[in-house]
């Protein structure tokens, strides 16, 4: 698989007060956002092509991921005004995806961040 869709494009409500002013993706967890775990991953499984999926507070995304040239990576954007749920997202990327790809939902993180900034731990590499 060379080609994911990450869905960071939701208001991270379930992570309040965190998620007041950065989309969950840019929570920091031992000094890195959230987003950055994932595409590095990615990157070591040998994804270079990255569509992100955004909406609340997108800006935030735009300025810290950039192209992804510094991460290896081409990133293309996709705005997701409303927040529709999945298939809303993916619906809205259908013309810019090949027939595989991988899709990373920011969300499956949450529980487990939500229980590490509570307790003041550090994730470990995700």
């Amino acid at each position: 698989m060379k080609q994911a869709v990450i869905l960071a494009a939701g208001e991270g409500q379930k992570l309040r007060p965190f998620t007041v002013t950065r989309p969950k993706g840019m929570i920091s967890i031992a000094d890195k956002p959230v987003l950055q775990y994932i595409v590095e991953s990615l990157v070591q499984a040998g994804v270079r092509d990255l569509v992100i999926v955004v909406g609340y507070r997108k800006e935030q995304v735009f300025d810290y991921m950039g192209s992804g040239e510094k991460f290896g990576v081409k990133i293309t954007y996709v705005v997701q005004t409303q927040q529709l749920g999945t298939a809303h997202a993916l619906a809205r990327v259908k013309d810019i995806v090949d027939d595989r790809f991988l899709v990373f939902p920011v969300i499956i993180l949450s529980k487990r961040i939500r229980l590490s900034i509570s307790s003041g731990k550090s994730l470990k590499r995700c």
